[in-house]
């Protein structure tokens, strides 16, 4: 028994040595499948946790898209304002046909004028010619013409003092249009110790036909009243405007 007995616990040890060699080889196939579950159970978390999020990231696109038709009904409205805008022409239209709007303005004229028989203290009837030009010249109309010539000629009463004489006069603008005049007597002051003579008349014939007119003459000098009592004033010379209004 003593022989059995350290055999056997020879043996007995040789089993356990033996248990804990097969035992030992086993440890890394379980640390591998403990690895194995772990990145099994933690995949489909993962995973799922991706496709949680994904849903919130593609719900963001429905919110851009609702956000374009927003956009896209602010056209309309940018588009509306246009029928609001060509309203607006004919009204404008109208005003070139309203009452009193100037069509024509020439602000600094020259005119020099003869009268036959001269002029003296007393009045008599003479007839009158006269040669300007007139500059600075604004129309209405953004093409109308900036400058014109005119020619006048009448037949009155008239003195050094005052004058009532009816004339005609016949424009030729810059661009080659006409318009006929006729003015009735003019109405004679002084402004500024210069004598001014306002004629209020027509358009009867061409360029801005129908149209009232305004005119005017300012002398350059004086008339000399010496002159006036001898052998009178036969011509003079000045300063001319003109305006057209739309009756």
């Amino acid at each position: 028994m003593s022989a059995n007995g350290p055999q056997g616990r020879g043996t007995r040890h040789t089993r356990i040595s033996a248990s804990s060699t097969r035992f030992r080889p086993q440890h890394p196939g379980v640390a591998g499948l403990l690895c194995l579950m772990l990145v099994t159970g933690l995949l489909p978390s993962t995973a799922h946790a991706q496709e949680s999020v994904l849903p919130v990231e593609q719900a963001a696109p429905p919110a851009e898209q609702t956000a374009i038709p927003v956009e896209q009904q602010a056209v309309p409205a940018e588009t509306a304002a246009v029928p609001v805008e060509a309203l607006v022409l004919p009204v404008g239209q109208q005003a070139v046909l309203a009452r009193g709007t100037p069509l024509m303005t020439c602000t600094a004229g020259s005119q020099q004028e003869t009268y036959n028989p001269p002029l003296k203290l007393s009045l008599q009837d003479i007839t009158l010619t006269a040669t300007g030009q007139l500059s600075s010249c604004v129309a209405f109309e953004q093409s109308g013409p900036i400058s014109g010539q005119y020619t006048v000629s009448g037949a009155g009463t008239a003195s050094c003092l005052t004058s009532s004489v009816a004339t005609t006069s016949h424009i030729t603008w810059s661009d080659g249009t006409t318009s006929t005049l006729e003015f009735g007597k003019g109405l004679d002051a002084r402004q500024g110790g210069q004598a001014v003579s306002v004629i209020v008349g027509l358009v009867i014939q061409g360029r801005y036909e129908g149209s009232l007119a305004v005119g005017g003459f300012v002398l350059e000098e004086a008339r000399n009243a010496l002159h006036c009592l001898t052998e009178g004033i036969p011509s003079a010379s000045g300063l001319s405007f003109l305006k057209l209004i739309q009756p």
